[in-house]
């Protein structure tokens, strides 16, 4: 079995989203602290800030014009890992997490050599189990496939980001997005997703403002933390995010096409697929 310093933590943001980061990194500490050291962050631009990050994590600067997936692919090439564990920079490790079991579950990704897994659970009828830790993916499953925080091989590293010029993370969902709709409803076989939220992770920006739920949450379990004057979803919008994920995995495809068409007009939802 592989070492558990086989890994390394990507953390792909624009110098606009290192206020975010800068929290991540404060809760990743408090809650994996031995993770620190296995740390990328892997900027669009450069800012005084990131000299300041250079001094608890390594960091690389791409250009102005990269993409959040070139920031990942750059990363993997002066960094490498037999995985890497790939967080936005709001995917907050909010409480602590088991290291013997991430350990573990590390490994397993590794030795069965699964090449995307998702680490933020999602509920789903369809799923082959694979592994006590996660389930394969299924072609039919919407938003499978996420950019908040995955586990990713080299080789899907490269597969995925090195031959799309101005490829972006919207990009890489859409694809997924794009796959589901055509009701294939075929297992991946080495794309998976984990059944728990080993990592427990809360993702807490919307459209670049905090998610109201779960600031009400991290401000009460972290009183001592500052998380930055960004302005708040309304709770209007907050409960149509809540009704969205509990319907989600149950809703029939065109009765979920027409809901997005009647509201969206971009402005509640990310697509209109």
């Amino acid at each position: 079995m592989k070492k558990y310093n086989k890994f390394k933590i990507i953390l792909p943001t624009s110098v606009h989203y290192l206020d975010i980061t800068i929290i991540f990194l404060k809760l990743l500490k408090i809650n994996w602290p031995s993770a620190m050291s296995h740390v990328v962050i892997s900027t669009i631009g450069r800012s005084p800030v990131t000299e300041k990050l250079k001094e608890i994590a390594e960091v690389v600067e791409n250009p102005n014009t990269a993409t959040l997936p070139e920031c990942i692919l750059n990363a993997s090439h002066l960094y490498t890992a037999d995985i890497y564990l790939v967080f936005l920079g709001d995917a907050f490790i909010y409480k602590r997490v088991n290291e013997k079991l991430v350990a573990n579950l590390i490994d397993n990704l590794i030795t069965n050599e699964i090449e995307y897994c998702r680490l933020d659970p999602q509920f789903s009828f369809f799923g082959e189990r694979k592994s006590k830790f996660y389930r394969l993916l299924n072609t039919n499953e919407r938003y499978g496939h996420s950019f908040v925080a995955f586990a990713a091989s080299p080789k899907f590293i490269l597969k995925e980001f090195a031959n799309s010029k101005n490829y972006t993370d919207r990009d890489f969902e859409i694809k997924y997005l794009r796959l589901a709709n055509s009701n294939k409803r075929e297992y991946f076989k080495r794309d998976a997703i984990l059944k728990k939220n080993y990592f427990n992770i809360l993702p807490s920006i919307q459209k670049g403002k905090w998610d109201a739920k779960n600031m009400l949450l991290l401000k009460k379990k972290y009183p001592k933390i500052d998380f930055s004057n960004r302005a708040t979803i309304s709770w209007k919008y907050e409960l149509i995010l809540i009704g969205r994920n509990v319907m989600l995995p149950v809703i029939p495809n065109k009765l979920r096409m027409y809901i997005k068409n009647k509201f969206n007009k971009k402005s509640y939802f990310d697509t209109n697929i």
